[in-house]
């Protein structure tokens, strides 16, 4: 693990990536995918002037992969860590550190902070984060959106289910979140778990997300006359979540599929502005190089 990790620094270091003014780290899902909309976005909004970093924990699709996940969050710890340190002991400028996760790329990466809530973030100089399609298993998501902890700044956090959501609550919040999970309310991945089996779920409670009309993309909220039925339900979501993986076409943004969401979150969270006429160009050129 730890000479895996030299490679990364070693690669970093001959790529010129610390004299970038964005690094990204990004942990991907369980076949080793990073999602190249984001990172062809990115090009896009710095302008080329961005570096993104990975490692890879395990071959198999993300279902088969759930053994890796302590793997991962070690190797990533060790990795950035040691991001961590190169970047302090570097005289001079020094890039922002974002972070960047997808499905179980966005659990392996919240759990390097499990316990940590979001203080454990800027603890590793870690700027912004956007978590895209978080499996309902991330015990760190559920620390920081339940309750009153003192390591969490509640203010920092967000889900959402769309970019217009996103911008209505940074409206309301008076400045824009830090570390956002964008959770399709649709996307059986962030609903689906074992404890389906014996108890109802938050998100099919009181508090659940109401309907809200949306012209298009991901709808909001969870059917009112959705109940939670011991073992039934549980099987319903195992169905939702597998049928919520398949691709709903050239450039989509419902279920688990966030690759038209990507331009303008990353614009947002990561503090990469563009004009509304610029976003619309690179969400063009993706979804033609989709198609």
């Amino acid at each position: 693990r730890r000479a895996r990790v030299d490679l990364a620094i070693a690669e970093l270091e001959r790529t010129g990536a610390f004299d970038r003014s964005l690094l990204v780290l990004v942990s991907p899902t369980g076949t080793g995918y990073v999602n190249y909309v984001a990172v062809a976005a990115l090009q896009y909004l710095a302008l080329g002037d961005v570096a993104t970093v990975t490692l890879q924990y395990s071959r198999r699709p993300s279902p088969l992969s759930l053994g890796m996940v302590h793997t991962a969050r070690e190797q990533n710890r060790l990795l950035w860590l040691r991001i961590l340190q190169r970047l302090r002991d570097r005289p001079g400028r020094r890039p922002r550190v974002v972070l960047f996760g997808e499905s179980l790329g966005a659990h392996t990466s919240q759990d390097v902070f499990l316990h940590w809530g979001t203080l454990g973030l800027d603890a590793m100089g870690i700027d912004r984060a956007l978590w895209i399609g978080t499996p309902y298993g991330s015990k760190w998501m559920r620390q920081v959106t339940r309750g009153d902890r003192l390591d969490v700044d509640a203010e920092a956090v967000a889900v959402v289910n769309d970019h217009a959501q996103f911008a209505a609550l940074a409206e309301q919040r008076g400045s824009s979140p830090r570390f956002v999970l964008l959770s399709h309310d649709n996307d059986g991945v962030t609903k689906f778990g074992p404890d389906l089996l014996w108890y109802p779920p938050d998100w099919l409670g009181p508090s659940r997300p109401r309907p809200e009309p949306v012209v298009a993309g991901s709808p909001r909220g969870i059917p009112p006359a959705m109940r939670w039925r011991p073992v039934t339900s549980f099987f319903q979501g195992l169905v939702d979540m597998k049928n919520a993986q398949t691709s709903s076409g050239a450039f989509g943004a419902t279920q688990h599929d966030y690759r038209a969401d990507l331009p303008r979150f990353l614009s947002d969270v990561f503090g990469l502005p563009a004009s509304e006429e610029q976003l619309v160009r690179i969400e063009e050129i993706l979804q033609a190089r989709e198609t």
